[in-house]
């Protein structure tokens, strides 16, 4: 049976003890859950823990073009532009070469920021608004592809969109929507250690662990760059 943002919001009110079961909900109150519904959203595709997956797309470098921009308007077209670039990768024939990704303090030391090349190695990201800026250094001189591992976006919904989100998320939701609506609604019961618990399920499984880089099994690296690293997290020397 397919489940709506108007069967959502129609649960949120019965927790809160205003709705009966088989009662159903005012327009007002309709619009008042989706406008709460909207911000709580747009708050978690701020916070890298409240987006449940990233996504790697691949587009086409314009020559000579810097920066390339990536939003509504941008040189690359999406939704929204991204919050961060957590992976970059230049793409010839198939075959990915993997870019660093550089922060502003690094891109406004370069001396050479104009510089031209085929192959560029570094990546900046400006999270400017409505578009982000993607600075490449050097600048390429061909129209390469670059693949972007991004977060996805949890987009708006409307009271008809049928829902479907991994496991854990209808519940983190409904409990947070809960504690938002509540104030505006006296007699409402709202449960926060719930809703705290819910939103650290979902939050739990989005962390991403971070990758270190040793000389050895737990000997830190001693000028220079290792020719291996160890995985703590496999317990694995990889190259």
């Amino acid at each position: 049976m397919p489940y709506t943002v108007r069967d959502m919001l129609t649960e949120t009110y019965q927790d809160l003890t205003l709705l009966a079961a088989g009662e159903t909900l005012e327009p007002s109150d309709e619009a008042f859950g989706i406008l709460k519904l909207t911000r709580l959203l747009d708050n978690w595709n701020a916070e890298r823990a409240g987006v449940y997956a990233n996504r790697l797309t691949t587009y086409t470098l314009t020559a000579s073009l810097n920066p390339h921009t990536i939003g509504p308007t941008g040189t690359f077209v999406v939704t929204q532009r991204p919050v961060s670039v957590d992976w970059a990768n230049l793409v010839i024939s198939d075959v990915r070469y993997p870019m660093r990704i550089k922060d502003a303090q690094w891109w406004a030391a370069l001396t050479l920021p104009l510089l031209s090349t085929n192959i560029p190695g570094y990546l900046h990201y400006e999270p400017e608004w409505p578009n982000g800026k993607l600075y490449l250094y050097p600048v390429p001189a061909a129209a390469y592809g670059l693949e972007l591992m991004t977060r996805i976006v949890l987009a708006d919904l409307a009271l008809d969109d049928t829902l479907t989100m991994p496991p854990g998320y209808r519940d983190a939701i409904i409990l947070t929507l809960g504690e938002m609506i509540a104030s505006t609604y006296p007699p409402a019961v709202p449960n926060p250690d719930a809703a705290a618990k819910a939103r650290a399920r979902i939050f739990a499984n989005n962390d991403e662990l971070p990758s270190l880089c040793t000389a050895d099994s737990g000997i830190p690296s001693q000028g220079g760059r290792p020719t291996a690293w160890f995985d703590y997290r496999s317990g694995m020397m990889r190259p």
